[in-house]
């Protein structure tokens, strides 16, 4: 294995215990530090692969401040404390650790939580190659073009946004006579507004004294500024676009030329260091897209571009709406597409997860290849085996023919599993499987079979949460969520409520063939103060009823609070829709016990009982034969 590894730990009992394991399991122990101050000592003499960190040490720092000083080496670290309140675990989350483990923990767990930590270091790294690789392949793009001076930094900043978030992006060009500063406001996921000085004074409802010009040449380093310790140089820009976390990339072109790049955006602490050595892994590709830039510059105003340019067609035609939290989203979509990576949608149910999918999907090489969705949830644990991973002829009573599973349906393409918290801990293990070695075995097989696709999976539970329960497997969970997509309710975008419901208004009158002549304004408003539990499937059914009930002539005016089935009717609709489906496993459930009780002439127990063919417990068939209403008669002959 050879890994090497630095324990941080003050306890020495502990301390010893682990070096034991790591070094009978193939780690390289590289030593032992009692003290962050000690560790960082250690760290830049034997650089390890991975470090086992203690939150509370000896010394001023703690574990949390070694992790920060960690992240910016890339290293990769695992948290152990004997700690585990709520501040801690939130303090500790906030460093993106790759594991954590509470004391005390079983030996198996640790190393678990080092394979899955050494594998999404790994990971991370590659992702981290290719995401610079990338970023100098479409700069040299850019700059293998003949365009006009905007038309370049429009070109740069769209480009840039795959890769740093921002919502306002600064072009700043100084040299020793002039400066010129040209802006960009991201509008939606393919839509920039150029801002120059005409816009500005539009957006400022001010003629003097506002302009980027104030904001003067700032450093020659890179750096990242929070509105909690702001240059005074950028006060404009939080004032005027509420920026709170601000990224500047400057860098001279020679002597009396200097460019900076400076990227503003609403949420705090969304810049790290990260994203600075990106940008500075493809500097010299910068500097000269800029020099041909600047050799293009004309600061005459005619040259400047309509405010409004969409430069890209929607790549997320499904997908409506231009709030920030869902650009994020769609961004992380756009980033992970390309790859194979394992993607975990998370959100609340009715947030879009599975048109999140779809659209990875569609993104992907893979896209003309299938997409297989599968609900977790709607399968009952006796057939979901058979379900993902098919059956051969014989396999049991009733399989006359062999049947491919899911997963082998998805070979070369891309598999949802929805409600993949559902999952029992026997298929959880399947999964893992699967993951690791993509490879399936089918019920009643003898031959395993490579499979080439790509797992993206979506919960709406909590599934740390699930893991510190012991409901989900935490092995599972870290191969799932290397790279985790939260869609957004729909009470935190309500400025997409609108365009939502302008949406699936005009759908259901094409689709029901009555004219659409607006939403009432009383309407509208109470769909903007509602909170939508059930989110945007929750304002499609209600849309769909007010469509229903319209006549056609007049505009939309279903009243929400009143004469509109509310949002606990419009949720047990969708409750029924699953109820319906339920009922129908249910009675191929039912078939499918009766049919193994019939071979095995009524038996339960034994070996050669229907609980051991089934593979559960004896109390659990019974459990099921009642609950499914089986009789004797049944299965009789």
């Amino acid at each position: 294995m050879n890994n090497k590894v630095l324990i941080v730990e003050d306890e020495f009992i502990v301390a010893n215990d682990l070096q034991l394991i790591l070094k009978q399991a193939g780690y390289m122990v590289t030593g032992i530090a009692v003290s962050a101050e000690e560790a960082y000592q250690h760290i830049a003499k034997n650089k390890p692969d991975l470090v086992l960190l203690d939150i509370y040490l000896e010394g001023k720092q703690s574990g949390i401040d070694l992790a920060k000083k960690l992240k910016t080496e890339n290293i990769a670290f695992v948290y152990l404390s004997a700690n585990s309140n709520q501040t801690i675990l939130e303090e500790a989350k906030k460093t993106d650790p790759y594991g954590f483990l509470v004391k005390p923990f079983r030996e198996k767990d640790l190393l678990i939580t080092l394979e899955i930590a050494t594998y999404r270091h790994k990971n991370s790294i590659e992702s981290r190659s290719r995401q610079e690789k990338l970023l100098q392949e479409k700069l040299n793009t850019i700059s293998r073009q003949t365009l006009q001076y905007e038309d370049y930094l429009n070109e740069i900043a769209q480009l840039l946004q795959a890769f740093i978030p921002y919502e306002l992006i600064v072009f700043e060009i100084k040299n020793s006579d002039q400066k010129k500063c040209t802006a960009y406001l991201r509008i939606g996921f393919n839509e920039y507004q150029y801002i120059g000085e005409r816009e500005l004074e539009n957006i400022t409802n001010s003629k003097s004294n506002s302009s980027f010009t104030e904001i003067n040449y700032l450093e020659n380093e890179p750096l990242i500024y929070e509105t909690d310790h702001l240059n005074p140089k950028l006060s404009f820009i939080k004032k005027h676009f509420r920026a709170e976390s601000f990224l500047v990339f400057p860098f001279p072109l020679n002597d009396k030329l200097s460019v900076q790049f400076i990227c503003c955006n609403q949420k705090k602490k969304i810049y790290s260091q990260y994203h600075i050595d990106l940008l500075t892994s493809a500097r010299k590709h910068f500097e000269d897209l800029m020099n041909q830039v600047t050799n293009r510059q004309k600061i005459s105003k005619e040259n400047m571009k309509d405010n409004f340019k969409q430069t890209v067609s929607n790549q997320f035609s499904e997908i409506v709406g231009k709030h920030p939290l869902l650009l994020d989203a769609l961004d992380l979509i756009a980033q992970v597409a390309p790859y194979s990576t394992s993607v975990l949608i998370l959100g609340e149910s009715g947030t879009g997860k599975e048109k999140a999918a779809q659209s990875i999907h569609n993104l992907s090489m893979r896209k003309e290849g299938p997409f297989i969705k599968i609900n977790c949830a709607a399968i009952s644990p006796t057939l979901i085996e058979s379900e993902l991973f098919g059956y051969e002829k014989g396999a049991f009573t009733g399989a006359v023919e062999s049947r491919k599973g899911k997963f082998e349906l998805a070979d070369g393409g891309t598999i949802f599993l929805d409600e993949i918290g559902e999952l029992s801990n026997e298929m959880q293990i399947r999964l893992l499987r699967v993951l690791q070695e993509k490879e399936i075995d089918s019920v009643g097989g003898n031959m395993a079979r490579k499979i080439n696709i790509r797992i993206v999976a979506a919960t709406n539970r909590n599934l740390e949460k699930e893991v510190a329960m012991g409901n989900f497997r935490m092995d599972l969970y870290y191969r799932l969520n290397v790279f985790p997509i939260t869609m957004p309710a729909l009470r935190e975008r309500k400025s997409d409520i609108p365009e939502l419901a302008y949406h699936f208004a005009e759908k259901f009158c094409r689709e029901f063939n009555k004219n659409f002549n607006g939403i009432s304004p009383k309407m509208m408003r109470q769909m903007n103060e509602y909170d939508w539990p059930g989110n945007i499937r929750e304002l499609e059914n209600f849309m769909e009823r007010s469509v229903i009930l319209n006549n056609g002539k007049s505009e939309l005016e279903l009243n929400l609070n009143s004469s509109s089935p509310n949002s606990e009717s419009l949720i047990k609709e969708d409750d029924q829709t699953l109820e319906d489906v339920k009922n129908a496993q249910q009675q191929i459930e039912r078939d499918y016990i009766i049919s193994i009780l019939k071979k095995v002439k009524g038996r339960i127990r034994g070996t050669a009982g229907a609980a051991s063919m089934l593979n559960i417990k004896p109390t659990t068939l019974e459990s099921k034969i009642n609950k499914l209403s089986i009789k004797k008669e049944d299965y009789s002959n």
